[in-house]
């Protein structure tokens, strides 16, 4: 289903997300039936439902959406163990935390359903910042001046 107000695909997300992280004004509009996750940076839509019409922004939510804001160091890419991109700002700080995440998830300690705004496994993304982060690193340690 396509987002109304960027027209991107947005993605399945469970209600029980919603009841999670919508702020009291949120949840009074209602929860609709098949509500999306859009995760277009600059869309101002976190959740949607076409065919309810409605639509819900981030000052709706209790939280903040990394995938609104990836570049902003304070925003939790992890919202079960609260691991921001800037706690992993380095090649060896991010390997641990990506993998202290991982155990907690295999372990079944996660709540991401309701903790993530994308109501999923944040891995994906913390993959994502540490190959952004060990990228980095090697260009920066190959272009170094001694």
């Amino acid at each position: 289903m396509r987002c109304p107000k960027c027209g991107q695909v947005g993605s399945s997300v469970d209600r029980i997300t919603l009841k999670a992280l919508l702020t009291p004004d949120g949840l009074r509009r209602g929860v609709p039936n098949q509500p999306h996750y859009c995760a277009t940076r600059d869309c101002p839509a976190v959740y949607f439902d076409r065919e309810e019409n409605v639509t819900f922004t981030e000052a709706e939510l209790t939280v903040r959406a990394y995938a609104k804001h990836p570049d902003d160091a304070t925003v939790p890419a992890c919202y079960c163990f609260a691991v921001s991109a800037g706690a992993m700002s380095d090649a060896a700080r991010s390997r641990e935390l990506r993998e202290m995440v991982a155990r907690e998830v295999q372990a079944g300690h996660c709540a991401c359903e309701v903790k993530n705004p994308k109501g999923s496994c944040c891995l994906g993304d913390l993959v994502r910042i540490e190959r952004a982060e060990a990228t980095s690193t090697a260009a920066a340690s190959c272009c170094a001046v001694s």
